[in-house]
């Protein structure tokens, strides 16, 4: 029998005091409250990650961020940023403090604060003490670690029943989280984190995320629900966090950014040499497109979605479906922009056939397995973010059967 959901009934503590002493057994463990700090888990650009044991909580395992309140570089990067902005207005202090390290830490709390579900990483606590230069963000903890799609050699490693495992959760969670307005920004398979059991996948690291108060609350299909005064309540204090211009900006990872994201790289930079050109599975996929209208689409949730066809492809073939062999970001942002992406001829670590992009399924009997997959990568993967599926538009037979189905008897053995 499966374990229920990790599912806390209380609300997000606030603890404003922080004592730190030694354990009375182990002198070289520090115990931060009624934390005992184990070792390092993960280490990213916003902080560190440790495995901690709740004593309050007969040591029931939990991870903390340990977050500088400030950054010094970045914060001067910004006062220098900002020094170039012409000013149409009076000053802004709030507005001026937003890309801060401190406002940045307050942006992801307010976020994960917002998130309760099962295919979502749940912060537990924040201890944050004004006498002391960090934040610590206590959350669940995943054991089961961060996903691992390709080997040394860039083959992949998961079998494709396995990666339609890992789509499902990832899209559960990714419609929550839309549903409340929040844009992640970095969905990748780093960013995607097996609990103990290896069961279910949870959407973690929120250091970029976005919470559009234009966009809480509607479907995927642009409909609203709710009322209006439930979404005024607390909209007010959020738009002092989040300005909707930001999502402009090139937050995340390079590889994984829509099109949209990157727009101006599609138009402006040089021709790629050919040591730049895409590196594709098959000669018949490999043709440039087109370049982007010149006006900037709108940036809204859609960037979730390519990135999850980005990620769906990785796990797939063990490599992301854009790449230069310089390893350029700006030659990278312009083959993301105007170049297709090809697939090999087989997908998965059960190499399961994919039959091209060009096959054409049978009148009388539906696309093979993986003809019916590719068929989903080319909708995620759709440049144009009008014409980009929806999360509703894949729940919808015959791609829920791909990407939603539940085999009674499946078991991640990784």
């Amino acid at each position: 029998m499966s374990r229920p959901p990790f599912d806390p009934a209380a609300d997000v503590r606030i603890t404003h005091t922080v004592h730190q002493g030694r354990s009375a057994d182990h002198s070289r463990d520090v115990i931060l409250n009624h934390y005992l700090r184990g070792p390092s888990v993960g280490k990213g650009q916003h902080g560190t990650v440790y495995k901690c044991w709740d004593l309050a909580q007969n040591n029931t395992e939990v991870a903390i961020k340990v977050v500088s309140r400030h950054n010094p570089r970045a914060d001067r990067l910004n006062q220098l940023k900002r020094k170039r902005i012409p000013r149409s207005g009076p000053h802004l202090p709030v507005t001026d403090n937003l890309g801060s390290q401190e406002y940045k830490i307050k942006k992801e709390i307010a976020v994960m604060k917002l998130c309760r579900h099962p295919h979502v990483v749940r912060l537990l606590e924040v201890i944050d003490d004004k006498l002391y230069q960090k934040v610590y963000m206590v959350m669940e903890f995943l054991g089961g670690g961060e996903i691992k799609w390709r080997d040394s050699d860039s083959n992949p490693v998961l079998r494709v029943d396995q990666s339609r495992r890992i789509c499902r959760d990832v899209i559960l969670g990714l419609e929550y989280l839309h549903f409340q307005g929040i844009i992640h920004r970095d969905i990748k398979p780093a960013n995607l984190m097996w609990t103990s059991d290896r069961r279910t996948v949870k959407i973690t690291d929120f250091g970029v995320a976005h919470i559009s108060a234009a966009q809480r609350f509607v479907g995927s299909g642009g409909s609203q629900t709710g009322s209006g005064a439930a979404r005024s309540d607390g909209d007010a204090d959020l738009q002092l966090l989040f300005d909707d211009s930001e999502l402009c900006k090139t937050a995340g990872t390079p590889s994984f950014l829509a099109p949209e994201v990157i727009f101006d790289f599609g138009t402006e930079i040089p021709p790629l040499s050919s040591s730049d050109a895409l590196i594709a599975g098959d000669s018949n996929s490999a043709a440039t497109l087109q370049a982007p209208a010149p006006h900037r689409p709108p940036i809204t949730k859609a960037i979730d979605v390519w990135a999850l066809g980005v990620t769906l492809y990785c796990l797939l073939f063990g490599k992301t479906p854009f790449r230069v062999e310089s390893n350029h970001e700006f030659a990278l942002y312009g083959v993301i922009c105007t170049q297709d992406w090809g697939v090999e001829e087989f997908m998965g670590f059960d190499s399961i056939p994919t039959e091209g992009r060009q096959h054409n399924c049978p009148n009388d009997r539906p696309c093979s397995e993986g003809g019916e997959i590719i068929k989903l990568l080319e909708r995620l993967l759709q440049k144009d973010m009008h014409k980009r599926i929806t999360l509703d538009e894949v729940k919808v037979p015959p791609l829920e059967i791909l990407c939603l189905s539940q085999p009674s008897n499946l078991l991640i053995n990784l």
